[in-house]
């Protein structure tokens, strides 16, 4: 059995298929007493499911699993982390997968934190290589903390977007960005090849977090590019091309 990570994902080789594993925590998010963001408990728990989700599928993989570590009592607090997990994996399309979770129930705290961890299986990771002369484009407006509102929001990528790149042949590696940016992962996708970005102007911030993968970039050929414009339109925008 060989297992190593690629960007923020676990793989593990087995005889017949992989698993790959995806994690994400929340600190200080909440509505208790010692947040620093205040925001309604249901959405900690459905940012960092998200994020888990998008990393998971956006190579390929099925979703088999999740589980839960929540830092605080079951009633409220845990009650209302469960409802935001079971909502975005809805709104993702993932029905009737096991969730695991544990909560604290010995001592009183004072602020909300929880883990998320998301298994997928997948026979092969859908990676395809990058090479000189690609496009990287990105899929969504970056948002983050209070801006973001996943059930409404038209500007951020979506799981229809993630399944429309997934489909499609020209479209070569798909990374969901987060706290270090657009430029940042476009950068390191860029790196993996031993390839440098030259990159597009642009008018979205492409140095700030991107929050809870409320963008996708993917290195795409440039022959796929009309279709993929056709497809999103203005939530697509170029960020530069590899060399």
């Amino acid at each position: 059995m060989k297992a190593y990570q690629y960007r923020d994902l676990s793989v593990i080789e087995l005889p017949d298929s992989l698993i790959v594993t995806a994690c994400d925590s929340s600190g200080s998010i909440g509505e208790k007493s010692g947040d620093v963001l205040s925001i309604p408990t249901k959405y900690v728990s459905i940012f960092a499911t998200r994020v888990c989700l998008f990393e998971i599928l956006s190579c390929g993989a099925k979703v088999v699993a999740l589980s839960n570590t929540v830092s605080c009592e079951m009633h409220p607090t845990g009650e209302l982390i469960i409802q935001g997990i079971q909502e975005e994996l809805h709104r993702a399309g993932i029905e009737d997968i096991p969730i695991n979770g544990s909560t604290e129930e010995n001592f009183k705290t004072s602020m909300t934190a929880l883990g998320i961890f998301v298994i997928g299986t997948a026979d092969a990771l859908r990676i395809i290589p990058s090479s000189a002369d690609d496009m990287i484009i990105c899929i969504g407006k970056p948002k983050y903390g209070a801006a973001v509102i996943v059930e409404s929001d038209a500007e951020i990528a979506n799981y229809s977007d993630l399944r429309i790149l997934l489909q499609s042949d020209g479209v070569k590696e798909i990374i969901p960005c987060g706290s270090k940016g657009i430029l940042w992962e476009a950068n390191n996708l860029a790196s993996i090849y031993d390839l440098k970005l030259n990159p597009a102007h642009t008018n979205l911030n492409i140095d700030d977090s991107t929050g809870p993968a409320t963008t996708v970039i993917a290195s795409i050929h440039p022959s796929v590019y009309p279709e993929l414009l056709s497809l999103f339109g203005n939530k697509m925008s170029i960020i530069g091309h590899l060399n």
